[in-house]
């Protein structure tokens, strides 16, 4: 597939089949990632893979953290949000955390968008294989409890869990974008 036409086509699809990704292809996909420019060099990302089992820990992890965030709410809606966080990590086979880990050398915002630049390479990379993503954060991404459960740093933030797998269908999901022009002023 073409450059232009991969980031054309590229679409956030939820529907996943429960077909195992191999751990090959999941490397792959992380290897490309990482050629994402980066100030300084200091390739301020960080993956965490969570497949099998490890999903329905992390869903666990995240269901007590919802718990303990749930003063407050009626008791079915503490509920329904504690199923919610439990489940969520069982939409995909894999799950990856991708998470910034500023390194004090360059001004953080860059060090985000350098991540933003290895999330787009994976997504891309993973279309071209035929495979579906879409990108979940949501209060319990940014919940400073997940970070040691994720091996995380104090100062490390998720950028987003990429939900990766098969498509359970085709898409043909149209999407409209507006125009550059309107978005840009010329300095001559």
């Amino acid at each position: 597939m073409e450059l232009v036409e991969l980031i054309k086509s590229r679409r956030s699809i939820g529907a996943l089949d429960e077909k195992d990704v191999p751990d090959e292809v999941v490397k792959e996909l992380l290897d490309i990632a990482v050629w994402a420019p980066n100030h300084k060099k200091t390739e301020p990302w960080k993956f965490r893979v969570i497949k099998g089992e490890g999903r329905v820990k992390l869903g666990e992890e995240m269901a007590r953290i919802t718990k303990e965030k749930s003063t407050g709410l009626s008791e079915e809606e503490a509920k329904q949000k504690i199923e919610k966080a439990a489940k969520g990590p069982l939409r995909a086979p894999v799950i990856i955390a991708l998470a910034v880990s500023p390194s004090g050398k360059v001004p953080e915002i860059e060090e985000i968008a350098a991540c933003g630049c290895v999330l787009q390479n994976f997504l891309l990379a993973a279309t071209e294989k035929g495979l579906a993503t879409i990108v979940r954060t949501g209060d319990i991404a940014h919940e400073p409890e997940l970070r040691p459960y994720l091996k995380l740093e104090e100062n490390d933030k998720i950028i987003g869990l990429i939900y990766l797998g098969y498509p359970k269908k085709d898409f043909e999901i149209k999407a409209v974008r507006t125009p550059a022009e309107e978005k840009t002023i010329w300095f001559d």
